[in-house]
């Protein structure tokens, strides 16, 4: 019962910090999502050491597990709007794909760089200082 409120609390605190980043992103007139928004400020709090990660891994694991939910509705509209699709689904088709890979190919770069940041900073307690 405790893991469950734990994984509840942490998934509120990813309502919150997105409530919270919508609010930024309006009150300053961001051009970017309010996700965005709440991600970089996660993750600033996870590399400051502010917030450690056991905080939040078992929330965001219950999050990703469930991430198919959250492509359900894009699957609905899809059907709704099939005329759309029809004339203009090639191009958007490509703007799908290459948003996609650039959103990959950028996720993969700075896990990349966090994991070698990560490495360097706790490399020297790790292996005895060897580095």
């Amino acid at each position: 019962m405790q893991a469950v409120l734990r994984q509840f609390m942490q998934v509120l605190f990813f309502v919150v910090v997105w409530i919270a980043a919508e609010q930024v992103v309006r009150l300053g007139g961001l051009p970017v999502p309010a996700a965005v928004v709440g991600l970089f400020a996660v993750l600033a709090l996870l590399g400051a050491g502010a917030l450690p990660e056991r905080f939040v891994e078992a929330g965001a694991s219950r999050l990703l597990g469930d991430m198919l939910l959250f492509f359900i509705p894009p699957l609905i509209a899809a059907i709704q709007y099939w005329p759309l699709l029809r004339s203009h689904g090639v191009r958007m088709l490509a703007a799908i794909v290459l948003g996609t890979l650039a959103v990959l190919v950028g996720t993969a770069l700075v896990t990349e760089r966090a994991l070698r940041w990560e490495r360097g900073r706790h490399g020297a307690a790790v292996d005895g200082g060897t580095r």
